[in-house]
């Protein structure tokens, strides 16, 4: 099984904890690591940073990055701090304004499409995202089709989707995709549940929902979590398989021990 994991930088300077957590996952032999961008000169600068330190471990970085807020010459140099990182690929998001509603920068690019083509014009790898439920500010299902069919023109071959736990819509976004001939690898995001709590929250900001099935599952036993935990991913990766998803890319939120005892299981079946 292919697989790509991400992280995010931590609050402080001190990445030890971080890269020994990447260190017990590293057995999975991930194809690529993506390292997320926050908002703000002082997340953006550990995004830097924690590159720089997973690099000479001689990683494959795949660089999230975002336009908002950004002009074009903004978007350069970052773009050009992260290559003399040895950074080949970016993940291009559009990003969300501070103030909620997305504002295009007087300078920078209006949508995502415009910044794959720029990235794809530099001969970076770009990947770009997919929703196989709508994005909160999307029209629908085909304005979020018509979005990834046009960053996949502009030269995105892969995109990872927003988690999700509903194998109804993973199945509409795949065939639609192979029907629409889009020329785009879809990758599904898997995010284990270490906390049902935390995971209900996300997926409000996100527009994915969290079937009542699943949350009614998760009580005050970790161990019955866990296990919980899991199973769920485990049944994902089976019927994402049988839909033909190969690679699978794992939001870590900087932690390996479910995903560690996930295929650890998957070893014994």
């Amino acid at each position: 099984m292919n697989i790509s994991l991400e992280f995010f930088p931590p609050a402080s300077s001190d990445f030890n904890a971080l890269l020994s957590e990447y260190k017990k996952l590293e057995h999975l032999d991930p194809s690529f690591v993506s390292i997320t961008y926050g908002a703000g000169g002082g997340a953006e600068n550990k995004s830097l940073e924690f590159i720089k330190v997973l690099k000479e471990n001689n990683l494959d970085i795949a660089a999230h990055i975002t336009l908002v807020n950004k002009s074009i010459d903004d978007l350069e140099k970052i773009v050009s701090d992260f290559a003399k990182l040895g950074v080949k690929k970016f993940v291009a998001l559009r990003g969300d304004s501070p103030e909620g509603k997305f504002k295009q920068h007087p300078n920078g690019f209006f949508n995502t499409s415009d910044f794959v083509e720029f990235l794809n014009n530099k001969n970076f790898e770009v990947i770009v995202s997919a929703y196989p439920e709508p994005h909160p500010d999307s029209k629908g299902f085909d304005f979020d089709l018509q979005l990834l069919k046009n960053k996949s023109e502009s030269g995105a071959k892969k995109a990872i989707t927003q988690f999700c736990f509903s194998k109804d819509d993973y199945e509409k976004l795949i065939e639609t995709v192979l029907k629409e001939n889009i020329e785009v690898e879809v990758i599904p995001g898997i995010m284990p549940i270490y906390n049902i709590e935390n995971i209900t929250r996300m997926a409000e900001k996100c527009g994915t929902k969290v079937p009542p099935n699943i949350i009614n599952k998760f009580g005050d036993d970790d161990i019955s979590n866990q296990k919980y935990a899991i199973e769920i991913c485990n049944d994902q990766l089976d019927y994402l398989s049988e839909l033909g998803c190969q690679k699978f890319h794992f939001y870590t939120l900087n932690r390996s021990y479910l995903i560690n005892k996930i295929f650890r299981e998957r070893s014994l079946l």
